[in-house]
């Protein structure tokens, strides 16, 4: 179960049962209700399908809710237990919050209250088998459905320790934070997201970025026609397009202040209703929120609402920057060959085996994106037979001289070194700039592989 929100109503009263099957979904509209009038059906219900939570009356023909509770908590641990009954005896409340009733109700408490215990016995309860999902996957090391991350290309472990921890968090009812610079693949994170929460459902993306609070409200609830202004036409929001699949809050640290509350009323309540109309609406997707920034600098800066910044970081995925997957590298230059070789309709150019180590040490400040534009640029000036890799040097080379990297003069200090201290020094970055490569090392020395390995002996 997604979202953790399938409810049993148990009472031998059927007028009561309807009574309060219309308030919940009225009061909790993300709930499935379902209800049952024969105590001798409960365990069956239960054995059969995947609930969160049962409301127990306790004075029922057949099997008492004290009884039924005793079954519950032994046979359905997952599921919660909330005693809803016209008994109000004290001794029996306490005896039923000791055999592991979640709460205790009479029927004629504030409705009101009985709804917001349900609400956050569901959330116990998604929290519940989230962790336990999280516990299962790592400890498994494995996915359960690899081919819901087709879509990325890794080797990376820190970034497979993110695909299982998405894997695991991904039916949560809380939403899912993706942070990462531009490039690092947060789009394709949500993608898989998607695959692996609702692959049939809508997959709906929204970028806040730019946007005021008005339009981001029009996007995402929409708007009923007036009648007193028939120019005003009605529009389906975002959060009805998408029903029960994935919506994406792409650059949410873009997000207005005072839309800011609206997203964090959305969350919580899991309801919204469309410009123009008092209707209310469940809201019954998943959503997913992405930021380039870390949110907590600007909650301090004032810029960001405390009470959104940790409803978002419940479960947050920091995806790496593509100077540390280095793994990585030489795999996605021949995937984006292919890419190209099929976009541009010419034969794919071999990768130069050294080509990964020679750029081992740019930063990519652009990842993925700047990477891809790389190997484009290549491919197109290549002969077919091995790939052009003037592009990648041209991008370095730039880059250095625009960030003062590469001074037109060396720089000595005011002790002059011996030719011999230069000698090792030289080595040493080379080594370094080529993650010690010997044979990359020695082309950017101007020397010969075996001439390398002679002078480092040598200094040894």
């Amino acid at each position: 179960m997604k979202l953790a929100r399938n409810i049993l109503i148990v009472d031998d009263e059927a007028a009561w049962l309807r009574t309060l099957s219309i308030t919940l979904n009225r009061l909790v509209p993300e709930a499935i209700i379902d209800s049952c009038v024969d105590s001798r059906q409960v365990m069956s219900r239960l054995a059969g399908a995947d609930y969160a939570l049962v409301l127990l009356d306790l004075t029922m023909p057949f099997h008492s809710g004290e009884q039924l509770l005793d079954s519950i908590r032994s046979e359905s641990p997952n599921t919660r237990v909330i005693i809803v009954t016209g008994v109000n005896e004290v001794d029996t409340a306490v005896r039923c919050i000791k055999n592991g009733a979640y709460d205790y109700f009479i029927k004629t408490d504030d409705v009101e209250d009985l709804a917001n215990t349900v609400r956050r016995a569901l959330e116990v309860v998604g929290l519940e088998r989230n962790y336990h999902r999280i516990k299962e996957r790592f400890l498994s090391r494995t996915l359960a459905e690899p081919q819901a991350f087709n879509n990325i290309l890794t080797c990376e472990p820190a970034l497979l320790d993110q695909f299982r921890y998405l894997e695991a968090v991904a039916y949560s009812p809380e939403p899912i934070l993706l942070i990462g610079e531009a490039g690092t693949g947060k789009n394709e994170f949500a993608k898989s997201c998607h695959q692996l929460y609702s692959p049939d459902a809508p997959f709906v993306t929204i970028n806040l970025a730019g946007l005021s609070s008005e339009t981001i409200e029009l996007k995402l609830c929409g708007r009923m026609s007036l009648q007193q202004d028939p120019s005003v036409k009605s529009q389906a929001g975002l959060l009805h397009q998408v029903g029960e699949g994935v919506l994406y809050l792409n650059e949410i640290n873009a997000l207005p202040l005072d839309a800011q509350a609206r997203i964090l009323d959305i969350i919580e309540q899991r309801e919204y209703s469309p410009i123009g109309s008092d209707q209310i609406y469940p809201v019954n997707c998943k959503i997913l929120a992405s930021t380039q920034i870390d949110l907590l600098p600007l909650n301090q800066q004032g810029k960001f609402r405390k009470d959104l910044l940790y409803r978002l970081r419940t479960h947050k995925i920091n995806l790496p920057p593509l100077r540390y997957r280095q793994l990585d590298i030489a795999m996605l230059i021949n995937h984006f060959i292919q890419l190209a070789a099929e976009e541009i309709g010419t034969d794919a150019p071999l990768q130069p085996r050294e080509l990964a180590q020679q750029i081992s040490g740019y930063k990519f400040p652009g990842n993925l994106h700047e990477l891809k534009g790389m190997v484009f640029d290549a491919v197109s000036r290549s002969n077919g037979i091995q790939l052009n890799i003037s592009p990648f040097m041209e991008a370095i080379k730039e880059h250095k001289e625009l960030n003062g990297d590469t001074p037109d003069n060396l720089v000595f200090p005011q002790s002059l070194p011996t030719l011999s201290e230069m000698n090792r020094a030289l080595i040493e970055e080379a080594l370094n700039r080529t993650a010690h490569n010997q044979t990359a090392a020695a082309q950017m020395l101007g020397i010969s592989q075996s001439a390398l390995s002679r002078r480092i002996t040598k200094d040894k």
